[in-house]
């Protein structure tokens, strides 16, 4: 994959699910009709390719080799389903591996899922920006170590860091969270004039993202 732009590459993703929404995932309960699918920050960190994949049925961080398993420099391709920690600026990850034609090997850890949480696309990928700024940094007093392509380490840091005028990672998710609320807050509105027809889930009602990697970080996350 390491022939391919970032742009051509979540392009590639983004068309392999969205097939898969329309063919493998038609007739499953599980997914949210209000949702699409958007392949988000995909960046290169050392040996892999790294973004949020979100989709009408799971929103997963996806680790995509630059060489293939079973290419030159790729190494011995892993079975499905097996365990691998991967390591980010703010700790460790375990990733399931999986192999989709057209994508090839890739590890996913699963962040949400169901989706049903998420009134709109908007909302679920505001979620994955912000997930993606807390996966990338580093807890106060830790130095990365893991330098880029090209560069070093702080130079391609600062290149996965989203700008200043996209406002502080704090006042980001503050903008979501009383976004929800609102969202919420009309949800509970029309529901007392009729009975809601959404499938149950057993998912929390509020997402928490601080607690999402701040209580996971070293842990792992299983996909």
């Amino acid at each position: 994959m390491s022939d391919l732009s970032f742009s051509d590459l979540s392009t590639r993703i983004e068309g392999l699910y969205e097939t898969i929404a329309r063919t493998r995932m038609a007739d499953i309960g599980i997914l949210n009709p209000r949702l699409g699918v958007s392949m988000r920050g995909l960046r290169r960190y050392g040996e892999n390719h790294v973004g949020i994949l979100v989709t009408p049925w799971f929103m997963n961080l996806l680790f995509l080799p630059v060489n293939a398993p079973g290419s030159p420099g790729g190494g011995i391709p892993p079975r499905i389903g097996s365990l691998r920690t991967f390591a980010l600026p703010s700790g460790t990850y375990e990733g399931i591996a999986g192999h989709e034609l057209g994508l090839g090997w890739h590890w996913s850890c699963s962040l949400f899922s169901p989706m049903f949480e998420f009134a709109d696309m908007e909302g679920a990928v505001e979620t994955a920006d912000v997930s993606l700024d807390l996966l990338f940094d580093a807890p106060e007093g830790a130095r990365g170590d893991e330098a880029g392509p090209s560069g070093s380490s702080e130079e391609f840091r600062a290149a996965m860091v989203r700008p200043e005028r996209d406002g502080t990672l704090d006042a980001r998710l503050a903008a979501i969270e009383a976004r929800e609320a609102e969202v919420e807050t009309a949800a509970q509105a029309e529901a007392r004039v009729v009975e809601s027809s959404e499938p149950e889930t057993d998912a929390p009602r509020n997402l928490d993202r601080r607690a999402l990697f701040g209580l996971r970080r070293g842990e792992g996350l299983r996909g």
